[in-house]
């Protein structure tokens, strides 16, 4: 299959990701949980991990390295499933992270952490959207391309660190991404060894 067929299957992907953004405007956030507070009060603000954080952004074009057009599609189906939960969830219970953004220092990155940071999103998904996309794709590109598996699984790793050392989520939106994205995973493994 080549790049530009690809791509033109990836775009409507791409698109619904970005409606992630969409929801802010439609639901405010309520306060968070205590005990979610308590917790994430204690693991400390990591600054630099601010940089795996945007790994996100390039591994949301790692599909275009599935050739294979059952494999694409099946990543597209089940990425596209596995979003409308996450935003089903999130206008369900849109919880706000101001009081641990706020546990953010001064730092040498501080501008990177303001990309992210807009004044009309102080709630952010449960479970992680980015967690959940990198995790999937880098456990199927570890499938796909073994000799590079430790390199895929590292960058999907770190931005499930990422998420929670910069205080961007909650560290159960984190936890909840990565077993969604094993999940998704599970089930794209399973359509694909039913095809071959």
């Amino acid at each position: 299959m080549s790049l530009i067929e690809r791509i033109k299957l990836l775009i409507p992907f791409w698109v619904f990701s970005a409606c992630y953004f969409l929801i802010p405007f439609i639901r405010s956030p309520i306060p968070a949980p205590q005990f979610l507070i308590n917790i994430d009060t204690v693991i400390p603000f990591v600054w630099w991990m601010i940089i795996p954080y945007y790994f996100y952004y390039i591994i949301l074009f790692l599909p275009l390295m599935l050739s294979d057009r059952t494999k694409l599609k099946s990543f597209i189906q089940i990425a596209t499933i596995l979003l409308l939960i996450s935003y089903t969830v999130f206008i369900i219970w849109p919880i706000s992270c101001e009081k641990i953004l706020a546990t953010r220092t001064d730092n040498p990155l501080a501008w990177m952490h303001g990309m992210i940071t807009f004044p009309w999103l102080y709630q952010n998904a449960f479970p992680s959207i980015h967690v959940i996309i990198s995790c999937m794709v880098c456990l199927i590109l570890g499938y796909e391309f073994s000799r590079q598996r430790i390199l895929y699984w590292v960058g999907g790793g770190s931005v499930f660190f990422a998420t929670f050392f910069i205080k961007q989520h909650f560290l159960i939106d984190s936890v909840a991404g990565l077993i969604l994205g094993c999940i998704g995973y599970y089930f794209w493994l399973k359509k694909i060894k039913e095809v071959i």
